[in-house]
């Protein structure tokens, strides 16, 4: 199977959000995996449009209905052996409710740049560096 992976090498794409709500950013805890604190996020439905990718998956992670998401860069990742492109996005969201998907969601939680984690992905770690050199 790896083998195939690695010969094929499916190309994705994936998107990230990083949500500021008064001086704090939204992480979240996955049910699977390693469960590092992460950013919401997933797949890329076919014929959505990034944007709109980032979009959904903050609604259905997390319950938060952005207006917009602005593009903060992206990155290209090997994980499991796929060539996957990431987009990365930063939203301001307009309250800190949140309503988690408990089937995906273990936990989440505000946390100010200072306060975030160290038990956290790599990819929240990218996600965090396009956004410093953005700001």
């Amino acid at each position: 199977m790896i083998f195939y992976w690695f010969l094929v090498r499916p190309k994705t794409s994936g998107v990230k959000c990083l949500i500021e709500q008064n001086g704090k950013f939204l992480m979240i805890r996955n049910t699977y995996g390693e469960k590092h604190w992460t950013l919401p996020g997933g797949g890329i439905k076919k014929g959505e449009s990034p944007e709109r990718a980032a979009l959904r998956e903050v609604e259905e992670e997390v319950g938060i209905l952005l207006s917009s998401v602005r593009k903060i860069g992206e990155y290209r990742s090997n994980r499991e052996y796929k060539a996957d492109t990431i987009h990365c996005f930063y939203a301001t969201a307009n309250s800190p409710k949140i309503s988690i998907d408990k089937g995906e969601i273990l936990e989440a939680a505000w946390f100010t740049l200072q306060t975030i984690p160290s038990f956290r992905s790599t990819a929240t770690e990218k996600v965090l560096d396009l956004y410093r050199s953005s700001s």
